[in-house]
């Protein structure tokens, strides 16, 4: 394919031209994925906002049965009861602060009632040597908390077929968790959501701070740079196809 114009001349190469094409539509796809992702970004961050600034539910026997886990998720909860020490899960690969260490989950039983659910209660350091179980809070009686209500958990990174360490007696350390295996480890019926423990309260660990951003600028920020692969394409595309007629001056 030739087109002239004036002393300049456009000849690509047929198969130069099939790969310019496939990925330009490539850079472009990406881009739009990527906005599509800041779309998802901003409706789940207002989403969070909405629940975060309701009242806090008391989570109890009568909630759970009368409140589905869908209106359940992201809200604030207060909560009476038990954590069951006997009980701690670590989940492994968790960093902060530049820091190997864990996210510890207790079983926590609700007063009054056999509903048990499980309690992200913040972040403890492997202090270097993750031969030695790190030291937790041991709890006794009724206590009150507070949190916010979460899916299960989508955190852990699985790096070998046999995930599962017991630690001690009443430790067990996982690299991946479900509500389901950890069922299955304390052999216990657990609620179908987690709590995590507000950083305000008591009787948990170190909290992450969350962040109050959506993240949308940063998908946002990818898609441009694809839309801009995609012209930088285009140019370079043109640029080496485009040729002076011989004899021009």
């Amino acid at each position: 394919m030739k087109a002239k114009t004036g002393n300049w001349v456009f000849c690509p190469r047929p198969i130069t031209s099939l790969l310019t094409l496939l990925f330009f539509i490539l850079f472009v796809s990406l881009g739009f994925w990527q906005i599509d992702r800041a779309e998802q970004k901003r409706s789940q961050h207002s989403f969070f906002e909405k629940r975060q600034i309701k009242e806090a539910v008391n989570l109890d026997h009568d909630t759970i049965k009368t409140v589905g886990i869908v209106d359940l998720v992201w809200r604030k909860v207060n909560a009476t009861g038990n954590f069951l020490e006997q009980h701690q899960i670590l989940l492994d690969n968790q960093v902060h602060a530049g820091q190997a260490g864990y996210y510890v989950y207790t079983p926590f039983r609700l007063e009054d009632s056999e509903d048990i659910i499980l309690v992200n209660r913040g972040w403890v350091s492997t202090n270097n040597d993750r031969n030695l179980s790190p030291r937790l809070i041991m709890t006794k009686g009724m206590i009150s908390i507070n949190g916010v209500i979460k899916e299960e958990p989508r955190t852990g990174l699985l790096l070998t077929k046999e995930h599962v360490e017991k630690l001690s007696e009443t430790i067990t350390r996982v690299q991946r968790l479900t509500i389901a295996e950890v069922s299955d480890i304390t052999r216990i019926k657990l609620l179908p959501f987690i709590m995590r423990l507000s950083p305000e309260s008591k009787h948990g660990y170190t909290k992450k701070q969350q962040s109050h951003n959506s993240g949308e600028n940063v998908h946002m920020g990818y898609a441009y740079q694809w839309f801009a692969f995609a012209i930088m394409l285009l140019a370079i595309y043109l640029i080496i196809n485009i040729e002076k007629r011989n004899g021009a001056t």
